[in-house]
């Protein structure tokens, strides 16, 4: 299946997946039972060779869906008319992290004497970039002091009402909201005597026998196997039954049982929790994604601190970025430039066919996302007697694992063919590495 020539000012998009390098023609069987391999073919569908490739001249990419389905098939590109080719290395995407007072190395919640009784009030500023408009929605944590708190409760009762003002907001499909929360502190803690089984969202954890912390103690959660840091969150024990120990607030952490083995949750007595220093951590987390209804995005929002924090300082522990060659991103791209190609699927009868399983970017994609390799040239069509010239672009992205067929070291692989067909003075500096010049994904 081809790309329409005529549809001008377009960017097409090749998306491979892992495969060995076959070196055979466009219309050959090992080249179709090669799934996901992505080749350099002349127009009459022969394998362009490294050996056998001249600068400038004209080829198509193509991408092999198995020997059930055509290849899809690039435009025909001039190489002469190649203004720009750049590749692009897989950078996972990060969420926004903000911490109030201590952030897991430094910092406290500061002036608490000075402002003893006040009421605490801390602003989220959430960007709603994510529901298609600039708008901002407002959502705020809140605690009332008493004379005789400090930092432990004023850090514990900001992160309780935190997770009860975004309740009500959607959930991920691990069960988070857009932010979540987690108190820390900088008091060095025991290992608890007793493994402890978790539930992620109740407020009650199961002991495996009795552990050291009794109520007014605090308990600090790693990861189930990982082991809990001054970075991980902290509970307070407000009650017991049997081994049935009750928290202070919903446990936001991962399910599981926290094993004394390798020491997955610490306990902190009451005395060691009034003595540290204390804050809490909001974190973005991955939103809501589906390629036909809800765009790729990231959580950013913003943190205002009212008087009653005095001198408290918020410092940023990550920004949000989207990332490079994510697969949310590379499966909105494809659903949206092959849309252009597919009318006749969505005509006739109300969407009688769809195109969605033949689709090509896979979640479960080797590496965890994709590299990209930009092509951007001019096609010249004779259009009424004038010569009309559009400018297009196509984008091949492989698995950041770099399959066989993308290996540099592949002698008639697709990378070392278009440097042999792509001018020199087109190929920009590939970013995430240091080789200019030449076209390298591994």
């Amino acid at each position: 299946m081809s790309a329409p020539s005529a549809i001008s000012n377009a960017k097409q998009i090749i998306i491979g997946a892992t495969a060995a390098l076959s070196a055979d023609n466009l219309t050959s069987a090992a080249f179709k039972a090669a799934t996901g391999e992505v080749g350099v073919f002349t127009k009459e569908g022969t394998r362009i060779l490294t050996a056998a490739a001249v600068e400038g001249q004209e080829f198509v990419i193509a991408v092999s869906r198995g020997a059930n389905l055509a290849p899809l098939v690039s435009d025909l590109i001039d190489g002469s008319t190649i203004s720009t080719a750049s590749a692009r290395v897989y950078a996972a995407a990060t969420e926004e992290s903000l911490a109030i007072g201590y952030n897991g190395t430094s910092g406290l919640i500061a002036d608490v004497a000075t402002y003893a009784g006040e009421l605490y009030k801390a602003t989220i500023l959430v960007h709603q970039f994510m529901s298609g408009t600039d708008s901002e929605k407002l959502k705020a944590g809140y605690y009332q002091s008493q004379l005789t708190d400090g930092q432990a409760e004023i850090a514990l009762g900001i992160a309780a009402s935190v997770i009860k003002n975004f309740s009500r907001e959607v959930s991920n499909s691990d069960g988070d909201k857009p932010i979540v929360v987690k108190a820390l502190c900088n008091a060095v803690g025991a290992t608890e005597a007793n493994n402890i089984t978790v539930v992620k969202g109740e407020s009650t954890v199961l002991a495996a026998g009795a552990l050291t912390a009794v109520v007014g103690d605090y308990i600090r959660l790693g990861a189930p196997g990982g082991g809990a840091t001054v970075a991980s969150d902290v509970y307070k024990v407000v009650s017991i039954s049997g081994l049935n120990y009750t928290l202070d607030r919903a446990v936001g952490t991962a399910s599981g049982s926290y094993a004394t083995g390798t020491a997955d949750a610490d306990v902190i007595t009451a005395a060691a929790g009034a003595a540290g220093n204390w804050g809490v951590v909001l974190t973005g987390t991955p939103l809501p994604f589906n390629r036909d209804k809800k765009r790729y995005a990231k959580c950013r929002f913003d943190v205002v601190l009212d008087t009653a924090f005095g001198s408290t300082a918020i410092s940023t522990l990550a920004s949000a970025d989207e990332g490079d060659g994510t697969f949310e991103a590379v499966s909105q791209l494809e659903n949206f430039t092959v849309r252009f190609m597919s009318e006749s699927y969505e005509m006739g009868s109300p969407f009688t066919f769809n195109i969605d399983d033949q689709l090509l970017a896979s979640s479960a994609v080797a590496g965890g996302g994709y590299d990209a390799i930009s092509i951007k040239f001019a096609q010249s069509e004779v259009v009424s007697f004038q010569n009309e010239v559009s400018p297009k672009e196509l984008i091949i992205f492989v698995p950041a694992t770099t399959p066989a067929y993308a290996q540099n070291g592949s002698a008639n692989g697709l990378t070392n063919v278009l440097n042999a067909i792509i001018s020199n003075n087109a190929i920009s500096e590939r970013v995430g590495g240091p080789t200019a010049n030449s076209l390298r994904l591994d």
